[in-house]
């Protein structure tokens, strides 16, 4: 009988069944089906350590490849039997043997979702892809539940109808709009300005309030510590809309009084001299 050395041994080993109970073999058995076959000859699971899974690639770029779907790898791992608990992944690149590559070039490492798939060798280069994301993202949009009415993008509750972003940027236009209309007509309530900006909800409508107050008052204060108005006046027209705005009364219903209740007399005298006239006749 001749000897062999036990780096031949070693080098063609190969598993021929699994032992029962044992977590890294059951990781083992079922790893080409999680990852798929292709991915399974450029990867390989070393060994459990505490609540990770450390897992072997053939380049930094499988590693990479692996690193963006260690969700699904996670989730697919979670319900094996024998497997242990396993909390996070951590790749290595190298040290894989050199594997004859397969010849089918259509294999695909498979996430779940409907009609959703990830080549199995990573892009060449950046136009690669970017040329992938967008496949991917057409993919999305034709299984998702719905998409976002502004931009197309892909949701994954039917009941939205627009991304974070998109939902974002229309409140925003929605504050705004709510500013100019109380801007020029600070006397009307959330109804009345509801009926001039679509969609617009009652804490919508009080958060545009409270900013225009806030504005107007700040401009007012620094024409006070100033001690004098700019040259166009348009602190005048400020004031009056600040005290229609706070006071939530018609022009009709402001008094000199009221002005200088809520403007103070040192900032009314400077206004309009000592004596403050209703913000019904200060708006024209």
């Amino acid at each position: 009988m001749s000897l062999r050395s036990l780096r031949t041994v070693v080098g063609e080993w190969r598993p021929t069944r699994f032992l029962p109970g044992d977590p890294l073999q059951a990781v083992l058995a079922a790893w080409p089906t999680i990852v798929g076959e292709n991915v399974a000859a450029h990867s390989a699971p070393l060994e459990l350590s505490g609540d990770a899974l450390v897992v072997a690639t053939r380049s930094s770029a499988w590693s990479q490849q692996l690193q963006f779907l260690s969700e699904d790898i996670l989730q697919a791992l979670s319900v094996l039997p024998e497997a242990r608990p396993v909390a996070r992944l951590v790749f290595r690149s190298g040290g894989l043997r050199r594997v004859r590559e397969r010849a089918a070039p259509a294999a695909t490492l498979r996430r779940p979702g409907p009609g959703i798939s990830l080549p199995a060798e990573p892009a060449a280069d950046q136009w690669e892809a970017l040329d992938r994301l967008r496949r991917r993202v057409a993919s999305l949009r034709r299984h998702a539940p719905a998409v976002c009415t502004v931009c197309g993008a892909p949701l994954d509750e039917a009941a939205r109808e627009a991304c974070a972003p998109c939902a974002e940027g229309t409140r925003h236009e929605r504050l705004l709009t709510a500013e100019r209309v109380l801007f020029m007509a600070p006397w009307l309530d959330y109804e009345q300005t509801a009926e001039q900006v679509a969609r617009l909800e009652p804490a919508e409508y009080e958060r545009a309030r409270s900013a225009l107050l806030q504005r107007w008052w700040l401009m007012l204060q620094r024409a006070r510590r100033a001690g004098k108005l700019s040259k166009s006046g348009i602190e005048r027209k400020v004031a009056s809309s600040y005290v229609l705005l706070q006071s939530r009364l018609r022009p009709d219903r402001v008094t000199p009084a009221v002005v200088a209740n809520l403007l103070g007399d040192d900032l009314q005298a400077m206004l309009w001299g000592q004596s403050a006239p209703s913000a019904k006749n200060s708006t024209r």
